[in-house]
């Protein structure tokens, strides 16, 4: 019986996996209104912690999704780390590894690091996805693909019946041992997998045991342990890293009691007691990324582009950041808005800042895991260095500053001068840098309102445009109806006047063609460090500002490298 079957490209994007990568490429495609598939291999969703901590950048990434509410109202910080003794109960160190931001900032909403399993994670992206009428296809491999000037042609199974789907483009989100990657040979993973040490990792319920930091224990002969707390109580994440010897059979088959054996023997202690075993895996360092993240018409993000030690916690969060920096490029270019070129920009931006991640990463892993042998190093003898987690994880200052499709008329980049992709945050903004907040905006359509802020007036679908009139100006510049121009070709620029506090005309009224808001407090021209003079400041719908210009001129060279219409 022939179980095979094709369908025409009615959609524009397959996605292939459904992890964090793939769920936030779907997402942001359909608030673009670009038709997709996502399909996954695996028959249910999986119910890992896996990667479970969330860094500020990507906090944002998923509030401009809509898929932030979830994770906010749930996921911890902890930021405390104890190691215990030979009796295992005696904590002889304590300390801290990561800084509490405390309050939020005005340009930086989220500025702590939040605790939250990778499944929630993926839940909060699917259930917000639902909401446009995309689901998951569980059950659904990936075969093989080929690609023509036209577009892609993928084979794939789907409940054991062969299908054929000719789609415009194809994003590989399915993870470090991707079918996408290995199915393209020009493309080479290059790096190195350490077999010195492996780390069994258990997700376990852990009944009366503090949450409130991460705990250490280690045994020569038994290994090193690291539990952390994750949501919901009383789920743990342990970390059993042993030097040599196989991990028992028994123990990656789900056996609870050979488990706790393990664990009692590397802690040192029999009072600590594991009530559910959620799932176990083994985790050996796989440090490796591609030489380039696409290949005509076939995109690679996430796990199946790189894959990362543990430490620094950066594999869910940079997939996240991939996804959405591709996603806004396809929807322009699916819609005829954009030129194809504009796709070349994705593995320009992502593939600097990769390289830098994982240089850091390892270093950290490093310092920790050190030479064959260290693993049987006390935790609690370690420089509490090795575990501090700076300000470059945050993500903050993650930035494309080289990347040929943004513009900065304020400051000139020094000749020879050295751009730190995976950088910290800080220092005065510039063109592909992360955008900041700014709250206490006064929509002047209706004073009544509650004020507003920048990140609500952002989007995936869009650009907005921030005007800066210069202090003594009129309070529209011509600008604004230079970027509403641009508008008549692409209706995908959202101009925003953004004036000082007390300096528009009471009889003012805003029209619908832009947004007029007060920037009561000041916070939008302090974290836009605008001191003097008008300028524009264009930020992309993945939240990077794409231009700082001075007027008309540098708007028009802008949008004319992303809009085909204004070529």
């Amino acid at each position: 019986m022939d179980t095979s079957k094709s369908s025409a490209n009615s959609i524009a994007v397959l996605i292939v996996g459904a992890g964090p990568a793939g769920l936030t490429a779907a997402l942001a495609l359909a608030k673009n209104n670009v038709p997709i598939r996502i399909i996954e291999k695996n028959p249910v969703f999986e119910a890992r912690a896996r990667g479970a901590g969330l860094y500020p950048r990507t906090l944002e990434v998923l509030a401009n999704l809509g898929a932030i509410g979830p994770i906010i109202e749930n996921g911890q910080f902890v930021n405390t780390m104890r190691a215990y003794g030979p009796n295992g109960r005696d904590v002889v160190k304590s300390w801290e590894f990561i800084e509490f931001v405390g309050d939020v900032k005005p340009d930086i909403p989220y500025p702590n690091l939040l605790w939250y399993p990778q499944e929630g994670t993926e839940v909060a992206l699917r259930d917000a996805l639902e909401e446009y009428g995309v689901h998951v296809e569980l059950s659904t491999e990936f075969i093989r693909l080929e690609q023509d000037a036209t577009g892609v042609t993928a084979h794939i199974v789907s409940h054991g019946t062969h299908e054929t789907v000719k789609v415009d483009w194809v994003i590989g989100a399915d993870g470090g041992k991707s079918v996408v990657r290995k199915g393209l040979d020009s493309v080479s993973f290059l790096g190195e997998t350490r077999e010195e040490s492996t780390t069994i990792v258990a997700d376990v319920h852990v009944e009366n045991f503090d949450r409130g930091a991460w705990h250490l224990w280690s045994n020569p002969e038994a290994g090193r342990i690291i539990m952390c707390p994750v949501y919901p109580s009383p789920r743990f994440v342990c970390f059993l890293m042993r030097e040599e010897g196989e991990v028992p059979k028994e123990i990656l088959s789900g056996n609870l009691d050979a488990l706790q054996i393990m664990f009692n023997s590397a802690a040192g202690r029999d009072d600590i007691k594991m009530s559910k075993l959620n799932c176990i895996s083994t985790w050996r360092p796989n440090i490796r990324m591609v030489d380039k993240f696409s290949v005509g018409r076939v995109f690679l993000v996430g796990d199946a582009a790189h894959t990362h030690p543990l430490t620094g916690g950066q594999g869910l969060n940079t997939s996240v950041q991939d996804a959405h920096n591709l996603s806004w490029k396809i929807a322009l270019v699916y819609k005829k808005l954009a030129p194809p070129s504009l796709l070349s920009t994705y593995s320009e931006e992502r593939m600097p800042l990769i390289a830098e991640m994982l240089n850091l990463t390892k270093e950290l892993y490093t310092s920790l895991y050190g030479k064959p042998g260290s693993a049987s190093t006390p935790l609690a003898d370690l420089d509490t260095q090795v575990w501090q987690r700076g300000g470059k994880l945050s993500g903050l200052g993650v930035n494309c500053r080289w990347s040929s499709i943004v513009i900065d008329e304020r400051t000139v980049r020094a000749e020879g001068e050295t751009i730190e992709a995976y950088g910290l945050p800080g220092g005065v903004l510039r063109a592909g840098d992360r955008a900041p907040d700014a709250p206490s905006l006064t929509d002047i359509a209706d004073a009544d309102k509650p004020a507003t802020t920048l990140f609500k007036l952002f989007g995936p679908a869009h650009h907005t445009a921030l005007v800066f009139p210069a202090a003594d100006s009129d309070f529209k510049p011509n600008i604004i109806d230079d970027l509403n121009s641009f508008n008549s070709f692409v209706p995908l620029v959202v101009p925003v006047l953004i004036l000082p506090a007390g300096s528009y005309p009471s009889q003012i009224k805003a029209e619908a063609s832009y947004r007029i808001v007060e920037d009561k407090d000041g916070y939008a021209r302090k974290g836009y460090d605008i001191s003097g003079g008008a300028w524009v400041v264009i930020v992309r719908p993945d939240g990077v500002v794409g231009a700082i210009v001075k007027g008309r001129e540098g708007a028009q060279k802008y949008f004319s490298s992303i809009f085909l219409a204004l070529r």
